[in-house]
This record gives C-alpha cells, structure tokens and sequence, in this order.
C-alpha cells in the first residue's frame, strides 16, 4: 500500500509537481503528501530532505490520540482523506535548523538498530517541536526574505557550492566567478536575498555540519571541526557556540546523553 509522506526540507530549495500543481520548498517547509499522489521533485541548485512514510492505516491508528490542534496533525489527517491535494507548512530557517541532527539520526538508523521506542520518541520529539515552532517568524539565515520565492539562481548555486566544498578557503571573487558574477555583485545579493554575506554563510554552514556530527557520531570536537573546514578548534568552537548557544562539548554531551537514555532498557513497571 502508498504510504503518506512528509518532508522536512533541512536547507536549500526545490519545486515539487503533482497533479493538483506545484509547491516551492525552502528551508523549514514541512510538506505533506497524501498516499498515491504521485510527486516529482526537482531541487534548484541544491536541496536537503528528510522524508517520513507512514502506513495510512498505521497513522489513522495514531493520529486520533494526537491533538487537533496540532498543525501537522491537521494536515496529516486531511492526507487521509484521499484527496489529492498537497500541504505545506513552514517553520523558521532556525527551527528547522534546531531540528536537523535528530532527522538526520532518525534518516540514518535502522529500527532494529535503535529500537523502536528510541525511534517513536525521537519521532514524538520532531513532532512536539514542530507544534511549537510552527508560526514563529523566521530571520534571514538560508532562507529568501521573500516568502515562498527562492533566491536568484546564482545565490542558490554559490549556496550549493559552498556547501559542496566546506574546507576550501573560499574567496569571494573566487565564489562570484564560479557563477558568473562579480564579487561585490555577489555580495550585494547574498545580503539582499539571503541577509548575510558569504562568509558569514559559510561559518553558519560549517557550525550546522558540525551540530550534526557532533549529534550522529563518536568523533572529537577537534576532528570534527577539522572535517568541516577549521583549521583552528578554538575557531571552531567560537562559531559554533554564537549559533547554538552552547559549546560544541557540552552540545554534544546532551545529544549523545539524550539517544544513550531512549535506547537503554527500562525497568518494568511492574
């Protein structure tokens, strides 16, 4: 049986066609898709998804335990309803941002690796987040200044190649030339369109890689900021705590401490 489908877009931006027309997706939109609809997806320059199948009977089971409220618990029960039409919500560039490393873990685990209720509670979590984020004005950070418009097509490519090559020491003429821009012509649109400079983009792309890291593996903050591009952990460390409020050790620390309490045994109730 088709299942239905919801899509966390983590970062950049794709058009999503069905029969009923066309969404655009950006960083924090959440889409969802009822069962045998079909979809084509094509990302713009660049485009990072995490999509959830659920059973339409398994989810008519659950959905009726959840509140009504709960903005993505109204689309999913008009997913149910056999009509086919698409619903999209959208959450701040930063909410989504904050939700990226337990998608991640949750899109790279098997369930018989991380047990089931390790999964239902990380699923809970993602769910619990997005009614409360849901609704909350999102700065500029990877994210058009104008709702539901993409930026200009060379903005989303320096995007995808900044992100496609972390480490490089990236210069700005360098960047603008790759798409056929000049470097202050570049600068001016990353400004405009996405609210920061390329640099400072970068810094914010690198401490995103590293949140997630630091939350799905065993490696050491110094390995880590290494893998992303910093030479200098100190570095490293600085740009990662001015976007997440806490240092990369402490941040890692609560995340590996949180996934070791849902996979261990609980004692019996009785």
């Amino acid at each position: 049986m088709a299942s239905v489908k919801v899509v966390f877009t983590i970062s950049g931006w794709a058009r999503v066609h069905s029969p009923v027309g066309e969404v655009l997706l950006e960083p924090g939109s959440i889409l969802t898709i009822p069962a045998g609809v079909e979809c084509r997806g094509f990302p713009d320059g660049h485009a990072r998804t995490v999509t959830f199948y659920f059973h339409p009977e398994y989810l008519a089971d659950q959905v009726r335990w959840l509140s009504a409220t709960h903005p993505l618990v109204q689309h999913l029960h008009r997913a149910l309803e056999d009509l086919p039409q698409l619903h999209q919500l959208q959450l701040a560039a930063s909410a989504m941002r904050d939700l990226a490393p337990t998608l991640v873990l949750i899109a790279r685990q098997r369930w018989g690796k991380i047990g089931s209720f390790a999964m239902l509670s990380m699923t809970t979590d993602i769910f619990e987040a997005v009614g409360r984020l849901a609704g909350i004005a999102s700065e500029t950070a990877e994210g058009s200044m104008v709702a539901g418009q993409a930026p200009r097509r060379e903005v989303v490519l320096a995007i995808a190649l900044l992100r496609a090559d972390l480490g490089r020491d990236w210069r700005i003429n360098e960047l603008a030339s790759e798409v056929a821009l000049s470097g202050s012509q570049l600068a001016r649109l990353f400004r405009a369109q996405i609210g920061v400079s390329p640099a400072a983009l970068l810094r914010q792309l690198r401490a995103d890689q590293m949140a997630e890291l630091l939350a799905t593996t065993k490696l050491g903050v110094a390995e880590i900021a290494t893998a992303v591009g910093w030479s200098d952990p100190a570095v490293a460390s600085r740009a990662f705590k001015q976007r997440y409020g806490a240092a990369p050790r402490a941040y890692a620390s609560f995340t590996r401490n949180k996934m070791h309490e849902r996979n261990s045994p609980q004692e019996p109730i009785l």
